[in-house]
C-alpha cells in the first residue's frame, strides 16, 4: 500500500467523499496545476570578455570545484580547485601542479588544476579564444616550455558530450593543437569513439608568447576551425546541435594515451587573453 493511501485511510468516509469530489472536478475539466519543470539555462546573445577586471565576472562565469578528468584507479587522480584560477594583467591564468601521493591507497600522482564555465549556454555561432597553451611560464609573456602530463583547452560542452567542440592541447603531442567535436546521441551513456571527429593541427608554438587566436564557426551540419584567421579544418561528421557552455580548463594526466606521463614538482600555467561569442546570423 502506498504512503498516500496510508494517509487517507484513517479518515474513513470523509476521505471517500473528498476523493469523489476531486474525481468529479477532474472529469469536468478541473485539475491541479502541473508542477512546473525547471527552467533551462539561459541562452546567450553576443558577448566578449577581455579579462580586464581584477577578478572573473560572477554574472558570466562559474569556477569549478571538484574532480577533473584523467582518473586511473590506484594511479592518478585530478582535481579542479578554485585557488588555481586568477585574473592577472588582463589574462585569465590557470595553474596546474602535480605531486606524488596516495591514490586509492596506492602510490600514485595527484593533479590540481582549474576549470571555468559560463552560466549560459550558447548555440550555433562563432566561438573564439585567444590562448597561450600550458607552459612553465609564470607570466603571460615570459619564456616557458611544455611539460608532460598537461592538457589545456577552450571548448564548448554540455550533457555528457551531447555537444562538445574543442581546441585542445595535449603535452603528449606538443607540436599539435587538436580540433575535436563530439555528438553523443545517447547522453545517458558515455560517448564512444564512433561519436568523435578530430584533427591534429601542427602548432609548434602553441605554448609560447604571443598567444594565438582559435576560432570555430558552428552551423547546422558543419564546423569550420580557424587559427589566427587561417582555416585549419572543416568537420561535417559528428556535428552536434544542442546549445552548450563555454569552458576553459587546465588539467593533469599520467597517461601514454592523452596528456602524457605526470611530471610532479613542476608548475604549469595556461593563459587566456579573451573569449567571445557571436550568434549565427
Amino acid at each position: 500500500m502506498s504512503k498516500k493511501l496510508h494517509v487517507l485511510c484513517p479518515f474513513g468516509a470523509l476521505a471517500w467523499v473528498i476523493t469523489l469530489v476531486l474525481l468529479s472536478l477532474s472529469a469536468n475539466g478541473w485539475a491541479a496545476p502541473a508542477k512546473r519543470p525547471s527552467p533551462p539555462p539561459p541562452t546567450c546573445a553576443a558577448w566578449q570578455d577581455d579579462f580586464g577586471s581584477a577578478s572573473l565576472d560572477p554574472n558570466r562565469w562559474v569556477i569549478a570545484n571538484g574532480r577533473a578528468p584523467g582518473y586511473i584507479p590506484g594511479n592518478h587522480i585530478g582535481y579542479y580547485q578554485p585557488d588555481r584560477v586568477s585574473v592577472e594583467n588582463g589574462f585569465l591564468k590557470i595553474l596546474l601542479t602535480q605531486e606524488t601521493g596516495l591514490v586509492d591507497g596506492f602510490n600514485g600522482y595527484i593533479s590540481r588544476g582549474g576549470l571555468i564555465y559560463t552560466k549560459a549556454t550558447c548555440g550555433y555561432g562563432t566561438c573564439e579564444w585567444t590562448m597561450r597553451m600550458s607552459s612553465t611560464s609564470s607570466t603571460p609573456s615570459g619564456s616557458g616550455a611544455w611539460v608532460s602530463g598537461s592538457v589545456s583547452a577552450g571548448f564548448l560542452y554540455v550533457n555528457n558530450s551531447e555537444t562538445e567542440i574543442d581546441f585542445e592541447y595535449s603535452a603528449l603531442s606538443p607540436e599539435n593543437v587538436w580540433t575535436v567535436n563530439w555528438h553523443n546521441t545517447k547522453p545517458r551513456r558515455d560517448p564512444t569513439s564512433s561519436m568523435e571527429t578530430a584533427d591534429a593541427v601542427p602548432m609548434p608554438d602553441a605554448t609560447v608568447y604571443p598567444p594565438h587566436t582559435y576560432r570555430f564557426v558552428w552551423a547546422p551540419g558543419v564546423l569550420t576551425f580557424y587559427i589566427d584567421d587561417g582555416q585549419v579544418a572543416e568537420h561535417t561528421t559528428d556535428v552536434p546541435s544542442a546549445p552548450a557552455y563555454f569552458m576553459i580548463n587546465h588539467w593533469g594526466t599520467n597517461s601514454t594515451g592523452w596528456g602524457g606521463p605526470a611530471t610532479p614538482g613542476v608548475s604549469r600555467y595556461f593563459y587566456v587573453d579573451s573569449v567571445s561569442y557571436t550568434p549565427l546570423q
